[in-house]
């Protein structure tokens, strides 16, 4: 008996492999075909992830951001971060600001709940049966969505920007690594899409719309990403305080 086609599966399993972090997907001897065959996914769907693989360029943008972040994320447990945040002086008001948005990603983080087997739980659980599907859209999704809308747009805009811009004019290596981040075209296209609400959740992910652009990222990728920049403003408040407690 031949192996049954998991053409599904193959698709998913490319597609994280490419633009996904390590282990995420579904495992080579996981047949999803099979496992979905009274969900039948849309041919819609799978068609913008085969678009993602065959598009070069956004090979290339995600290859280059993510070369980014496995630099910064080094930084940051080395604690060369914040040693040069620690040279940075910011006004009451921008800590504030920081303040803020550390606590709002957090909040928005502790959305995400799951149950003893994994599964997210939203706050109906005793009154509204939903699928499994929509509660990861829900849940998942939407707790990605916030923190990333907390990270990219409310604290990029904001006191960031200029604790960057200060590192930069003072020769901070690691500042100019956060700008090359912020300013890579793959973050770029998320953040504006984010902006504009011109984003929707898709079966391997969230699908990112920039005018013409197009950007499918996986979860895992994307809590990656989240993760890192708020690493990256924690570690610019606890400089701030250290330089408080100085004064």
């Amino acid at each position: 008996m031949g192996i049954p086609s998991d053409y599904l599966g193959d698709i998913l399993r490319d597609f994280y492999g490419t633009f996904g972090r390590p282990g995420e997907g579904p495992p080579k001897q996981f047949n999803v075909g099979k496992h979905l065959k009274d969900m039948p996914v849309d041919k819609a769907e799978l068609d913008l992830l085969v678009t993602a693989l065959d598009d070069r360029r956004l090979r290339s943008e995600f290859a280059n951001c993510s070369l980014i972040l496995e630099d910064l994320f080094a930084r940051l447990t080395s604690e060369e971060v914040l040693r040069e945040f620690s040279g940075i002086a910011i006004s009451h008001r921008d800590f504030q600001q920081l303040l803020g948005g550390v606590l709002w990603f957090n909040l928005a983080k502790g959305i995400d709940r799951r149950d003893a087997s994994g599964m997210p739980t939203t706050p109906f659980e005793d009154a509204l049966e939903m699928p499994n599907s929509v509660k990861f859209t829900m849940i998942v999704e939407g707790s990605l969505v916030l923190r990333l809308y907390v990270a990219l747009v409310f604290m990029r805009e904001g006191i960031l920007n200029e604790l960057i811009k200060q590192g930069i004019d003072s020769g901070s290596h690691c500042c100019g690594q956060i700008r090359a981040l912020l300013n890579s075209d793959y973050v770029r296209h998320i953040r504006n899409a984010l902006s504009h609400g011109t984003f929707s959740a898709g079966i391997a992910g969230l699908v990112f719309i920039d005018k013409k652009y197009m950007v499918v990222a996986t979860p895992g990728f994307l809590e990656y990403l989240g993760d890192c920049l708020m690493m990256i403003q924690l570690h610019a408040l606890t400089a701030c305080a250290m330089n408080y407690a100085k004064e």
